[in-house]
Protein backbone atom coordinates (compact mmCIF):
# COMPACT_ATOMS: atom_id res chain seq x y z
CA UNK A 1 0.00 0.00 0.00
CA UNK A 2 0.66 3.36 -0.11
CA UNK A 3 2.10 4.28 3.10
CA UNK A 4 4.14 1.71 3.57
CA UNK A 5 6.58 3.27 1.01
CA UNK A 6 6.60 6.01 3.00
CA UNK A 7 4.05 8.01 0.99
CA UNK A 8 3.44 11.01 3.70
CA UNK A 9 7.05 11.23 4.43
CA UNK A 10 8.02 14.17 2.44
CA UNK A 11 4.98 16.49 3.41
CA UNK A 12 6.80 18.91 5.27
CA UNK A 13 5.30 20.12 8.83
CA UNK A 14 6.24 23.60 8.13
CA UNK A 15 4.14 23.01 4.53
CA UNK A 16 0.84 22.63 6.80
CA UNK A 17 1.86 25.27 9.02
CA UNK A 18 2.00 27.60 5.94
CA UNK A 19 -1.25 26.14 4.65
CA UNK A 20 -2.87 28.01 8.04
CA UNK A 21 -4.46 30.99 7.15
CA UNK A 22 -3.29 32.20 10.52
CA UNK A 23 -0.14 31.35 10.77
CA UNK A 24 2.21 33.08 12.45
CA UNK A 25 6.10 33.55 12.68
CA UNK A 26 6.58 32.29 15.69
CA UNK A 27 5.15 29.17 15.22
CA UNK A 28 7.64 28.89 12.39
CA UNK A 29 10.44 29.56 14.86
CA UNK A 30 9.44 26.93 17.51
CA UNK A 31 9.81 24.47 14.29
CA UNK A 32 13.06 22.26 15.16
CA UNK A 33 13.50 21.61 11.16
CA UNK A 34 12.66 25.10 10.28
CA UNK A 35 16.70 25.87 9.41
CA UNK A 36 16.95 22.30 7.36
CA UNK A 37 14.01 23.23 5.32
CA UNK A 38 15.34 26.39 4.21
CA UNK A 39 18.60 25.29 3.49
CA UNK A 40 16.70 22.36 1.46
CA UNK A 41 15.16 25.57 -0.28
CA UNK A 42 11.35 24.68 0.48
CA UNK A 43 9.83 27.39 -1.90
CA UNK A 44 6.67 27.75 0.39
CA UNK A 45 8.85 28.47 3.04
CA UNK A 46 11.06 31.41 1.48
CA UNK A 47 8.20 32.90 -0.70
CA UNK A 48 6.59 33.26 3.40
CA UNK A 49 9.96 34.45 4.59
CA UNK A 50 10.25 37.05 1.98
CA UNK A 51 7.05 39.33 3.00
CA UNK A 52 7.84 42.64 4.37
CA UNK A 53 5.89 41.91 7.65
CA UNK A 54 8.02 38.88 8.16
CA UNK A 55 11.31 40.22 7.68
CA UNK A 56 10.53 43.28 9.64
CA UNK A 57 9.55 40.52 12.54
CA UNK A 58 12.68 38.62 12.12
CA UNK A 59 15.23 41.36 12.22
CA UNK A 60 13.41 42.75 15.47
CA UNK A 61 13.68 39.60 17.34
CA UNK A 62 17.24 39.92 16.54
CA UNK A 63 18.08 42.82 18.15
CA UNK A 64 14.93 42.11 20.87
CA UNK A 65 16.07 43.83 24.43
CA UNK A 66 16.76 41.91 27.34
CA UNK A 67 15.61 44.57 30.04
CA UNK A 68 12.42 45.00 28.49
CA UNK A 69 10.98 41.56 27.32
CA UNK A 70 8.64 41.22 29.45
CA UNK A 71 7.07 44.48 28.38
CA UNK A 72 7.29 43.76 24.72
CA UNK A 73 5.30 40.37 25.58
CA UNK A 74 2.13 42.12 27.08
CA UNK A 75 2.42 45.44 24.96
CA UNK A 76 1.09 46.02 21.24
CA UNK A 77 3.12 49.10 21.34
CA UNK A 78 5.68 49.31 23.47
CA UNK A 79 8.92 51.13 22.10
CA UNK A 80 12.68 50.81 22.73
CA UNK A 81 15.32 52.92 22.03
CA UNK A 82 16.22 52.52 18.47
CA UNK A 83 12.35 51.93 17.97
CA UNK A 84 12.29 47.89 18.71
CA UNK A 85 8.20 47.56 19.18
CA UNK A 86 6.31 44.43 20.23
CA UNK A 87 7.75 41.38 18.76
CA UNK A 88 6.54 39.22 21.23
CA UNK A 89 3.00 38.88 20.24
CA UNK A 90 -0.16 40.23 21.18
CA UNK A 91 -1.09 40.78 24.84
CA UNK A 92 -0.90 38.70 27.96
CA UNK A 93 -2.42 35.97 26.20
CA UNK A 94 1.10 34.74 24.68
CA UNK A 95 2.26 33.33 27.86
CA UNK A 96 0.01 30.56 27.67
CA UNK A 97 0.62 30.15 24.12
CA UNK A 98 1.85 27.08 22.06
CA UNK A 99 5.00 28.40 21.33
CA UNK A 100 5.83 29.39 25.32
CA UNK A 101 5.26 25.84 26.54
CA UNK A 102 7.47 24.57 24.05
CA UNK A 103 10.01 26.64 25.79
CA UNK A 104 9.41 26.09 29.11
CA UNK A 105 9.99 24.00 31.75
CA UNK A 106 8.92 23.08 35.23
CA UNK A 107 9.15 25.61 38.18
CA UNK A 108 10.63 28.16 35.33
CA UNK A 109 9.12 31.94 36.19
CA UNK A 110 7.14 33.83 33.64
CA UNK A 111 10.63 35.44 33.20
CA UNK A 112 12.62 33.14 32.64
CA UNK A 113 10.38 31.36 30.20
CA UNK A 114 9.89 34.45 28.23
CA UNK A 115 13.81 35.14 28.45
CA UNK A 116 14.87 31.40 27.38
CA UNK A 117 12.06 32.54 24.28
CA UNK A 118 13.56 35.51 23.05
CA UNK A 119 17.48 34.23 23.29
CA UNK A 120 15.92 31.36 20.57
CA UNK A 121 13.94 33.41 18.71
CA UNK A 122 16.79 36.18 18.43
CA UNK A 123 19.19 33.26 17.34
CA UNK A 124 16.69 31.28 14.52
CA UNK A 125 15.89 34.91 12.99
CA UNK A 126 19.42 35.53 12.86
CA UNK A 127 20.18 32.19 11.36
CA UNK A 128 17.38 32.92 8.68
CA UNK A 129 18.47 35.98 7.73
CA UNK A 130 22.12 34.99 7.44
CA UNK A 131 21.40 31.89 5.44
CA UNK A 132 22.48 31.34 2.16
CA UNK A 133 19.11 32.05 0.65
CA UNK A 134 20.04 35.04 -1.57
CA UNK A 135 16.21 35.92 -1.80
CA UNK A 136 15.74 36.63 1.11
CA UNK A 137 18.89 38.74 0.90
CA UNK A 138 17.56 40.33 -1.75
CA UNK A 139 13.92 40.85 -0.45
CA UNK A 140 15.49 42.54 2.81
CA UNK A 141 17.21 45.35 0.08
CA UNK A 142 13.75 46.05 -1.83
CA UNK A 143 13.07 47.11 1.81
CA UNK A 144 15.89 49.53 2.72
CA UNK A 145 13.26 51.26 5.65
CA UNK A 146 13.54 48.24 7.47
CA UNK A 147 17.11 47.56 7.49
CA UNK A 148 17.93 51.26 8.34
CA UNK A 149 15.56 50.83 11.46
CA UNK A 150 17.67 47.30 11.96
CA UNK A 151 21.19 49.62 12.63
CA UNK A 152 19.28 51.95 15.03
CA UNK A 153 20.26 48.93 17.14
CA UNK A 154 23.62 51.00 17.60
CA UNK A 155 21.70 54.21 18.64
CA UNK A 156 21.58 52.07 21.66
CA UNK A 157 23.89 53.14 24.90
CA UNK A 158 27.16 50.98 25.76
CA UNK A 159 27.65 48.33 26.61
CA UNK A 160 25.75 46.08 24.20
CA UNK A 161 24.72 42.41 24.89
CA UNK A 162 27.73 40.47 23.27
CA UNK A 163 25.42 37.40 22.13
CA UNK A 164 22.81 39.98 20.09
CA UNK A 165 25.73 42.29 19.04
CA UNK A 166 26.94 38.57 17.33
CA UNK A 167 23.93 38.19 15.64
CA UNK A 168 23.43 41.96 14.80
CA UNK A 169 26.75 41.58 12.62
CA UNK A 170 26.64 38.52 11.14
CA UNK A 171 23.20 39.34 9.63
CA UNK A 172 24.94 42.67 8.09
CA UNK A 173 28.25 40.55 7.26
CA UNK A 174 26.28 38.27 5.21
CA UNK A 175 24.17 41.03 3.63
CA UNK A 176 27.49 42.77 2.65
CA UNK A 177 28.93 39.44 0.91
CA UNK A 178 25.42 38.74 -0.81
CA UNK A 179 24.83 42.52 -1.76
CA UNK A 180 27.88 44.32 -1.09
CA UNK A 181 27.32 47.71 -3.20
CA UNK A 182 23.66 48.23 -2.17
CA UNK A 183 24.80 47.80 1.62
CA UNK A 184 27.38 50.09 1.17
CA UNK A 185 25.04 52.39 -0.49
CA UNK A 186 22.35 52.04 2.74
CA UNK A 187 25.34 52.35 5.33
CA UNK A 188 26.90 55.27 3.56
CA UNK A 189 23.04 56.89 3.80
CA UNK A 190 22.84 56.50 8.05
CA UNK A 191 23.21 59.44 10.08
CA UNK A 192 25.74 59.62 12.28
CA UNK A 193 26.67 56.00 11.92
CA UNK A 194 30.57 56.02 12.41
CA UNK A 195 30.00 58.11 16.21
CA UNK A 196 27.33 54.98 16.28
CA UNK A 197 29.86 52.70 16.12
CA UNK A 198 32.52 53.95 17.72
CA UNK A 199 30.51 54.22 20.74
CA UNK A 200 30.83 50.86 21.02
CA UNK A 201 34.51 50.80 20.32
CA UNK A 202 34.93 48.11 23.70
CA UNK A 203 32.10 45.83 21.49
CA UNK A 204 34.41 43.27 19.47
CA UNK A 205 31.74 41.99 17.29
CA UNK A 206 30.70 45.72 16.16
CA UNK A 207 34.33 47.20 15.23
CA UNK A 208 35.00 42.95 13.25
CA UNK A 209 31.50 44.88 11.40
CA UNK A 210 33.45 48.21 11.03
CA UNK A 211 36.38 47.20 9.67
CA UNK A 212 34.71 44.45 7.32
CA UNK A 213 33.15 47.75 5.79
CA UNK A 214 36.36 49.62 5.91
CA UNK A 215 38.13 46.83 4.01
CA UNK A 216 35.59 46.22 1.46
CA UNK A 217 37.45 47.05 -1.99
CA UNK A 218 36.13 50.07 -3.89
CA UNK A 219 34.32 51.80 -0.43
CA UNK A 220 34.30 55.44 -0.41
CA UNK A 221 33.01 58.49 0.55
CA UNK A 222 33.08 57.71 4.80
CA UNK A 223 34.64 60.36 6.29
CA UNK A 224 36.11 59.22 9.41
CA UNK A 225 37.73 62.16 10.76
CA UNK A 226 33.56 63.29 11.39
CA UNK A 227 33.94 61.36 14.68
Amino acid sequence: MFWRFGGYANISTLDSILDKTDVTVEELLEESDLIQELKQQNSKLIEYLREESVLEKLLRYVVAPKDSVGELITSEDGNKSGGIGSIFGKGKDRSGSKSDSKVSEPGESEEEKREKQRLKYSYVACEILSSEVWSIAEALLEHPLLLQNFWEYLKWSAPLDPLQAGYFTKVNESLLDKKTEEMLALFKSLDNIIPNMLQHVDCPMIMDLLLKIISLENFEGLDFTMC
